[in-house]
Protein backbone atom coordinates (compact mmCIF):
# COMPACT_ATOMS: atom_id res chain seq x y z
CA UNK A 1 0.00 0.00 0.00
CA UNK A 2 2.84 2.32 1.04
CA UNK A 3 4.55 1.62 -2.68
CA UNK A 4 0.97 2.55 -4.14
CA UNK A 5 0.98 5.87 -2.13
CA UNK A 6 4.45 6.85 -2.95
CA UNK A 7 3.54 6.52 -6.88
CA UNK A 8 0.64 8.62 -6.57
CA UNK A 9 2.44 10.88 -5.43
CA UNK A 10 4.89 11.16 -7.70
CA UNK A 11 2.69 11.40 -10.53
CA UNK A 12 0.98 14.89 -9.67
CA UNK A 13 4.09 16.01 -10.35
CA UNK A 14 5.25 14.20 -13.76
CA UNK A 15 1.83 15.07 -14.91
CA UNK A 16 2.50 18.99 -14.69
CA UNK A 17 5.58 19.28 -15.55
CA UNK A 18 4.05 16.72 -18.83
CA UNK A 19 1.67 19.37 -19.25
CA UNK A 20 4.33 21.79 -19.48
CA UNK A 21 6.54 20.37 -21.45
CA UNK A 22 3.63 20.07 -23.69
CA UNK A 23 2.55 23.90 -23.66
CA UNK A 24 5.60 25.36 -24.07
CA UNK A 25 7.28 23.13 -26.99
CA UNK A 26 3.83 23.35 -29.06
CA UNK A 27 4.54 25.19 -32.27
CA UNK A 28 2.96 27.53 -33.91
CA UNK A 29 -0.98 26.57 -35.97
CA UNK A 30 -0.39 28.39 -39.60
CA UNK A 31 -2.77 28.72 -42.82
CA UNK A 32 -1.70 30.52 -45.80
CA UNK A 33 -4.02 30.56 -48.63
CA UNK A 34 -2.36 28.96 -51.78
CA UNK A 35 -3.69 31.82 -53.82
CA UNK A 36 -2.42 34.67 -52.09
CA UNK A 37 0.66 36.99 -53.06
CA UNK A 38 2.14 37.61 -49.93
CA UNK A 39 5.01 39.82 -51.62
CA UNK A 40 1.83 42.32 -53.06
CA UNK A 41 1.77 43.24 -49.24
CA UNK A 42 4.36 46.03 -49.45
CA UNK A 43 2.48 48.13 -46.62
CA UNK A 44 0.06 46.64 -43.65
CA UNK A 45 -1.26 47.67 -40.80
CA UNK A 46 -1.74 46.44 -36.97
CA UNK A 47 -5.16 46.69 -35.59
CA UNK A 48 -5.18 46.09 -31.64
CA UNK A 49 -6.13 42.97 -31.12
CA UNK A 50 -8.86 41.70 -29.40
CA UNK A 51 -8.81 40.83 -25.87
CA UNK A 52 -11.02 37.82 -24.70
CA UNK A 53 -8.59 37.09 -21.71
CA UNK A 54 -9.02 38.63 -18.52
CA UNK A 55 -6.90 41.78 -19.09
CA UNK A 56 -9.19 43.63 -21.04
CA UNK A 57 -5.84 45.12 -22.82
CA UNK A 58 -4.20 42.25 -23.44
CA UNK A 59 -5.21 42.70 -26.82
CA UNK A 60 -3.61 46.38 -27.21
CA UNK A 61 -0.38 44.81 -25.01
CA UNK A 62 0.23 41.95 -27.60
CA UNK A 63 -0.30 43.96 -30.48
CA UNK A 64 2.04 46.44 -29.20
CA UNK A 65 4.79 43.63 -28.99
CA UNK A 66 3.49 42.37 -32.18
CA UNK A 67 4.10 45.41 -34.49
CA UNK A 68 7.60 45.80 -32.61
CA UNK A 69 8.25 42.22 -33.89
CA UNK A 70 6.88 42.28 -37.34
CA UNK A 71 9.18 45.62 -37.79
CA UNK A 72 12.16 43.50 -36.88
CA UNK A 73 11.27 40.86 -39.42
CA UNK A 74 11.14 43.01 -42.42
CA UNK A 75 8.29 41.59 -44.11
CA UNK A 76 6.37 44.87 -45.22
CA UNK A 77 6.05 48.81 -44.54
CA UNK A 78 4.10 48.68 -41.33
CA UNK A 79 2.00 51.75 -40.37
CA UNK A 80 2.91 53.86 -37.09
CA UNK A 81 0.29 52.94 -34.83
CA UNK A 82 -0.63 56.53 -34.02
CA UNK A 83 -1.28 57.29 -38.17
CA UNK A 84 -3.61 53.86 -38.14
CA UNK A 85 -5.90 55.06 -34.89
CA UNK A 86 -6.48 58.27 -36.59
CA UNK A 87 -7.52 56.57 -39.97
CA UNK A 88 -9.43 53.93 -38.34
CA UNK A 89 -11.46 56.71 -36.36
CA UNK A 90 -12.30 58.40 -39.52
CA UNK A 91 -12.95 54.99 -41.62
CA UNK A 92 -15.47 53.99 -38.87
CA UNK A 93 -16.86 57.20 -37.51
CA UNK A 94 -18.91 56.18 -33.92
CA UNK A 95 -18.51 52.72 -34.80
CA UNK A 96 -17.43 51.34 -31.14
CA UNK A 97 -13.73 50.12 -31.54
CA UNK A 98 -14.42 46.52 -30.23
CA UNK A 99 -17.27 45.85 -33.28
CA UNK A 100 -15.70 43.28 -35.54
CA UNK A 101 -14.42 45.26 -38.94
CA UNK A 102 -17.20 44.95 -41.99
CA UNK A 103 -15.15 44.34 -45.64
CA UNK A 104 -15.55 47.73 -46.63
CA UNK A 105 -14.81 49.40 -43.04
CA UNK A 106 -11.41 47.68 -43.85
CA UNK A 107 -11.21 48.69 -47.70
CA UNK A 108 -11.82 52.05 -47.04
CA UNK A 109 -9.39 52.24 -44.59
CA UNK A 110 -6.55 50.71 -46.86
CA UNK A 111 -7.33 53.18 -49.37
CA UNK A 112 -6.83 55.93 -47.04
CA UNK A 113 -3.74 54.77 -45.95
CA UNK A 114 -2.66 53.19 -48.73
CA UNK A 115 -2.21 49.43 -46.95
CA UNK A 116 -3.11 46.30 -49.05
CA UNK A 117 -3.52 44.61 -45.78
CA UNK A 118 -4.05 44.46 -42.27
CA UNK A 119 -2.76 42.09 -39.19
CA UNK A 120 -5.98 41.61 -36.85
CA UNK A 121 -6.17 39.10 -34.08
CA UNK A 122 -7.21 38.21 -30.95
CA UNK A 123 -5.97 37.29 -27.07
CA UNK A 124 -7.32 34.07 -25.43
CA UNK A 125 -4.53 33.81 -23.07
CA UNK A 126 -2.42 36.50 -20.79
CA UNK A 127 -1.58 35.71 -17.33
CA UNK A 128 0.80 34.24 -14.78
CA UNK A 129 0.01 31.08 -13.75
CA UNK A 130 1.62 29.38 -10.08
CA UNK A 131 3.48 26.17 -11.05
CA UNK A 132 4.86 24.49 -7.42
CA UNK A 133 6.03 27.59 -5.73
CA UNK A 134 6.86 29.86 -8.69
CA UNK A 135 4.89 32.14 -11.46
CA UNK A 136 5.30 31.72 -15.25
CA UNK A 137 3.29 33.58 -18.08
CA UNK A 138 1.23 31.70 -20.01
CA UNK A 139 -0.14 33.23 -23.61
CA UNK A 140 -2.61 32.36 -26.04
CA UNK A 141 -2.58 34.53 -29.66
CA UNK A 142 -4.44 34.70 -32.80
CA UNK A 143 -3.27 36.56 -35.51
CA UNK A 144 -4.15 37.02 -39.64
CA UNK A 145 -3.40 39.12 -42.16
CA UNK A 146 -6.54 40.34 -43.99
CA UNK A 147 -6.54 41.44 -47.78
CA UNK A 148 -7.64 45.72 -47.07
CA UNK A 149 -9.75 45.31 -50.35
CA UNK A 150 -11.03 42.40 -50.21
CA UNK A 151 -11.44 41.65 -46.81
CA UNK A 152 -10.32 37.75 -47.16
CA UNK A 153 -7.86 36.20 -44.70
CA UNK A 154 -4.78 35.25 -46.51
CA UNK A 155 -2.62 34.22 -43.60
CA UNK A 156 -3.30 32.93 -39.82
CA UNK A 157 -1.37 31.25 -37.28
CA UNK A 158 -2.31 30.51 -34.04
CA UNK A 159 -0.40 29.24 -30.78
CA UNK A 160 -0.95 28.45 -27.05
CA UNK A 161 2.44 28.92 -24.82
CA UNK A 162 3.85 28.92 -21.19
CA UNK A 163 6.82 30.33 -19.81
CA UNK A 164 9.52 28.13 -17.80
CA UNK A 165 10.57 25.97 -15.52
CA UNK A 166 14.04 25.41 -17.03
CA UNK A 167 14.57 22.11 -19.06
CA UNK A 168 18.62 22.14 -18.30
CA UNK A 169 19.18 18.58 -20.15
CA UNK A 170 17.48 19.55 -23.10
CA UNK A 171 19.02 23.24 -23.41
CA UNK A 172 16.38 25.58 -22.72
CA UNK A 173 15.77 28.42 -20.60
CA UNK A 174 13.12 29.58 -18.65
CA UNK A 175 10.68 32.64 -19.36
CA UNK A 176 10.08 34.50 -16.47
CA UNK A 177 7.96 37.35 -17.83
CA UNK A 178 5.15 38.24 -19.93
CA UNK A 179 6.31 40.53 -22.63
CA UNK A 180 9.44 38.49 -23.20
CA UNK A 181 7.02 35.41 -23.74
CA UNK A 182 4.65 37.34 -26.13
CA UNK A 183 7.54 38.54 -27.78
CA UNK A 184 8.80 35.18 -28.44
CA UNK A 185 5.53 33.95 -29.31
CA UNK A 186 4.73 36.42 -32.27
CA UNK A 187 8.78 36.16 -34.07
CA UNK A 188 7.28 32.09 -34.04
CA UNK A 189 3.86 33.46 -35.91
CA UNK A 190 6.22 35.72 -37.98
CA UNK A 191 8.45 33.23 -38.71
CA UNK A 192 7.39 31.55 -41.99
CA UNK A 193 6.69 35.33 -43.65
CA UNK A 194 9.18 36.37 -46.13
CA UNK A 195 11.39 38.38 -44.79
CA UNK A 196 13.41 41.67 -46.32
CA UNK A 197 10.74 42.18 -48.71
CA UNK A 198 10.32 46.26 -47.34
CA UNK A 199 11.04 48.40 -50.17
Amino acid sequence: MEDGVRITRLAAPVAAVGAALVLSCAGPTRFIDPEADLPYYQTVGVIPFTSLALDGLAGHKVADIFFTELLHQGFAQVIEPGVLAAAMVRARGGTPPANPWSAAELAKLGEEIGAQGFFMGAVRDYGMERMGRDEFPLVSIEVRLVDAATGRVVWTASQTRRGGPAFPIFGWGEIHTLGELVSKVCRELLEPLPRGQVR
